[in-house]
């Protein structure tokens, strides 16, 4: 957001707009990070509530934090696919250290928002509310960044195994 680099980025014909544009952008892009990186959290929070705790739990084993299970009749749990080991987490210490994490991307948002006020007077959420106000299709592209971001982390953690 700074000028200098907004001289490199216009000096290397990246960017053509102009610095208070390509400030506004920049906001943009913030405010709709951090709308993503709050949905995926409590997206995963819920996630992990309802494996936990649905009736899909047994489908789901990755899922369950039981500490002491027996790996399934005729399994090795040598061969890296039982999912019964790691006796140290339950479902109680990861629901807390999720917590923990989201915690702490919420300070660090704030934190970057009021940096970006002191360095540059830009306002991340007056920018936000301002477009949003002013273009209200930018809504629903906001929901689909936030979907896109779910699928992708929802797919990386669950690994369905049919027996």
């Amino acid at each position: 957001m700074s000028a200098p680099f907004h001289y490199l980025l216009t000096l290397l014909s990246i960017n053509g707009q102009a610095l208070p544009a390509y400030q506004k952008f920049c906001a943009r892009n913030i405010y709709i990070r951090t709308l993503a990186e709050n949905t995926s959290m409590l997206a995963f929070l819920g996630s992990i509530l309802v494996l936990h705790y649905g009736a899909n739990k047994d489908v789901y084993p990755y899922f369950a934090f039981d500490k002491f299970k027996m790996p399934p009749e005729g399994t090795n749990p040598d061969d890296g696919g039982w999912e019964g080991r790691g006796e140290d987490y339950d479902f109680g210490r990861t629901f807390y250290a999720s917590l923990v994490t989201w915690a702490c991307e919420i300070v660090a948002g704030w934190i970057v928002r009021r940096l970006i006020w002191l360095g540059w007077k830009v306002d991340v959420t007056g920018e936000a509310k301002h477009d949003l106000r002013m273009w209200p299709e930018l809504l629903p592209t906001g929901v689909v960044v936030m979907v896109h971001v779910l699928q992708n982390m929802l797919f990386s953690i669950v690994r369905l195994k049919f027996h």
